[in-house]
């Protein structure tokens, strides 16, 4: 707050004091207003303190305030003086001057003694200033002195190689209860490890001589902005492009629920979009064209460069705005078309053209369409080649043929069959776009998540657009997933109460007797526990979970489940009556990360019984923790987990325990299986619980392919 004026009131004794002591007190004032900032200050000759004192008891302090609208400094009012007497001397002089000079001492003592009104801080200045806070020491933060119970503050450390983050005995943990509030698995995490000497040179052995500039044009992205696995894969596949050394920059939608979450957030420049919008009134069709502002911010993402577009005049429009991702009163369709012409006009604005545009699924589809047909024919973008990546063939992104001149283009260039018209929709008053199909057409190359689920959807699992990648099945494929093992590593996860790996797994069986002290449960390590981390929708096999529930308590096992979504009703109410204060089933419908990272480490068995999956990350985690998967053998689910007792797949492959039906017997069978090996085969399942912890299912591994099919586009 510079730029406030400084008030200094000096009361006299019986004496004046003389010019040069008022200079130096004034000189004085205006340093120690400086050092202290904008603060107003009131100081009084010795002989007046006390009657300032009762003065200002009566009249108050008067409030710092701006600088445009500084009030006249107050004055004290002062009885007359008299000069002092001149001697006739030097000595009388001299004396003169000494009482003088102790007089201007006193003073300026009594103004450095004096502190300063502070001005309070605003509730944004508050809010920021313990944000900076957190960043800085998270344990103070939360109010906590240590992570985890231990009696003495951690330090981040240098780890050695391979050596565990957090190594705990059982008399180190403190051990949670049921009823803490806030709940255990809210504690502060463990401090990450300091960077090692060695860390950069392994950086740069990574880096790739010939780097690319790729750039992200999708509507999730993890950690801040994410509703499902796109937002992972994102994150995952742009971290390990950073570290191969690649230029890489994601566009999101600038969302209302993330405003405060991005780090190094600033604003670049508005620039206009071509924005249109078609009406029709008694027959009468009228396409109108605005010059859309809109406001370009850059920042940090999950360590990734991120471009946040959203409308400059949020008064006047309410794209992107609600509580949450996909959660605003606004038109998705309208938004996300709005957006992709945003995103290639933003790269043409600041001169951006990279070797990869890089979008994802339906709603960034019409980048490339417009890429092609505009930016790239009029040889204002000129270097990229287009990328699509389908996560999910159930969207695709329908669009009514006026509803397209949200991107300023108008649809009727795009609806015909060789383009992106829906041939569901031929003979239809009116025909449709499909939004998927059009991306399929324009992409120089199209992947999805896993090779099976490109298998199928070929295979007519594609449903109608089977036909369209039939025809481009030279520049389809699927690329599996990967795991981010910055975050998911049961060696390094903060969140743990203490860490393991292979060949020291003593910490896997604290975490499940930490996590089922902290839920409630019966502490048994002889009880086999099972964990299902999921959305509770139809696609995750909701019945076969809501069957597998009962059927591990019968069996004498654990089961518990983290998740929620449109279909959890049944859950929520089972947690409320039969299972509410059972010590062997906990149902937690919400998602919480932090449990979701001791979930894993505690289970002995994850369950993914999903309908389908394009690739699924939920068993590739479970891996990372040495937890063993029960799935059902479908999409990436059938690319990632083989049977324990599968003898067409070599013993070193076999990682976990599969089904292939979609009924009750068939998935009791499976976990019957399982709870047996775990009662009397236990030497064979902790050798499988090392050995899928060894698995390589790393981003680096499907960066590598990515990275082959970019340069194979640019030939």
């Amino acid at each position: 707050r510079s730029g406030l004026k400084t008030g200094v009131m000096v009361a006299s004794s019986a004496r004046a004091v003389p010019a040069t002591a008022a200079v130096a007190s004034s000189a004085s004032s205006r340093a120690h207003s400086r050092r202290a900032g904008a603060c107003l200050y009131r100081a009084a000759a010795p002989g007046a303190r006390r009657a300032g004192r009762a003065s200002r008891r009566t009249a108050g302090v008067r409030p710092a305030v701006a600088s445009d609208d500084v009030p006249e400094p107050e004055v004290a009012e002062t009885a007359p003086s008299e000069p002092l007497p001149i001697g006739s001397n030097l000595s009388d002089l001299q004396a003169q001057l000494a009482a003088l000079s102790q007089q201007n001492a006193a003073l300026l003592d009594d103004i450095d003694k004096l502190k300063p009104v502070e001005i309070p801080k605003t509730a944004e200045e508050q809010a920021e200033e313990e944000r900076l806070a957190a960043i800085a020491d998270p344990l103070a933060a939360a109010g906590l002195a240590n992570p985890i119970g231990f009696e003495t503050r951690i330090e981040p450390r240098v780890l050695e190689p391979g050596e565990l983050l957090i190594q705990n005995t059982e008399n180190d943990i403190k051990w949670p209860t049921p009823d803490e509030n806030p709940p255990f698995w809210e504690r502060a995490p463990y401090p990450a490890p300091l960077p090692g000497d060695g860390d950069d040179e392994a950086k740069a052995a990574k880096r790739d001589p010939n780097p690319l500039h790729v750039v992200h044009v999708t509507a999730e992205m993890a950690p801040i902005a994410k509703v499902g696995g796109l937002g992972d894969v994102v994150t995952g596949l742009a971290r390990a492009h950073l570290d191969a050394g690649h230029n890489v920059e994601v566009i999101l939608p600038y969302y209302s629920s993330i405003e405060g979450k991005v780090e190094n957030l600033e604003h670049v420049v508005d620039f206009d979009v071509s924005k249109g919008t078609e009406t029709e009134w008694d027959g009468v069709r009228e396409v109108r064209l605005d010059a859309f502002s809109t406001s370009m911010y850059t920042g940090v993402i999950g360590g990734c460069n991120v471009i946040l577009l959203r409308p400059a005049a949020r008064e006047h429009s309410n794209i992107f705005i609600g509580g949450k991702i996909y959660g605003g009163s606004y038109n998705e369709l309208e938004a996300y078309l709005y957006f992709c012409r945003a995103a290639l006009e933003c790269l043409r604005v600041t001169g951006r053209d990279p070797n990869v545009i890089h979008v994802h699924e339906w709603q960034c589809s019409a980048v490339a369409m417009l890429y092609w047909d505009l930016y790239h024919a009029e040889g204002t973008l000129r270097n990229a080649k287009v990328m699509l990546t389908i996560h999910n063939m159930d969207n695709t992104g329908e669009c009514r043929q006026e509803e397209f001149i949200a991107t300023g283009v108008s649809g009727e260039e795009f609806n015909t069959l060789e383009k992106a018209m829906d041939e569901r929709t031929i003979g239809h008053n009116p025909e449709r776009l499909c939004l998927l199909k059009g991306a399929i057409v324009y992409s120089n190359y199209v992947t999805t998540v896993s090779p099976t689920y490109a298998k199928d959807a070929l295979g007519g699992g594609g449903g109608f657009l089977n036909k369209t990648l039939a025809k481009s099945r030279m520049k389809f494929s699927g690329v599996l997933n990967g795991v981010d093992e910055q975050i998911w590593d049961a060696r390094l996860d903060p969140f743990l109460p203490c860490s393991f790996k292979p060949g020291a797994m003593g910490g896997k069986a604290l975490c499940k007797r930490y996590l089922q002290e902290g839920l409630g449960m019966d502490v048994n390590p002889d009880k086999p526990l099972v964990v299902c981390v999921s959305r509770l929708v139809p696609q995750k096999g909701v019945d076969l979970i809501r069957h597998a529930i009962s059927h591990t308590k019968d069996q004498g096992g654990q089961f518990v489940l983290l998740g929620s979504g449109h279909s959890d009703p049944p859950f929520s109410q089972a947690a409320e009556t039969v299972y509410k204060r059972d010590q062997d089933v906990k149902l937690l419908i919400f998602y919480s990360d932090q449990l979701s990272h001791l979930l894993y480490a505690a289970a002995d068995f994850v369950l993914v019984p999903s309908m389908f999956e394009p690739c699924g990350l939920t068993q590739m985690i479970a891996m990372e923790y040495g937890a063993l998967p029960i799935v059902r053998k479908t999409g990436g689910l059938a690319d990632t987990v083989f049977d324990m007792d599968d003898p067409s797949k070599p013993y070193d492959d076999r990682n976990g325990f599969v089904f292939e039906g979609a009924d009750n017997y068939a998935i009791e069978s499976c976990m019957n299986r399982a709870f047996d090996a775990f009662k009397h085969r236990t030497q064979d399942l902790r050798q499988m619980q090392e050995r899928v912890m060894r698995t390589d299912n790393t981003w680096e591994k499907a960066g590598k392919e990515y990275v082959r099919l970019y340069r194979a586009m640019q030939q």
